[in-house]
């Protein structure tokens, strides 16, 4: 299956995913740590261990922190 995933402001991509895949794969395939970002499935915060549903809309936000 093939998601869109918005990552940043303005960059869009596509990846193909098998059936089953979780979001922490995903993020593997697209080279982020899952420790630095969080991921947002029509808005909506979700685990790294669940699947990654067909449709909707995939956002990817880096968490900056200062210390």
């Amino acid at each position: 299956m093939k998601v869109r995933i918005l990552a940043g402001k303005e960059e869009e991509r596509s990846v193909e995913i098998s059936e089953g895949e979780t979001y922490e794969s995903l993020l593997e395939k697209l080279g982020l740590n899952p420790v630095e970002v969080i991921v947002l499935h029509d808005g909506e915060p979700v685990p790294e261990d669940e699947r990654v549903r067909e449709g909707g809309k995939i956002e990817i936000i880096r968490v900056v922190s200062s210390g």
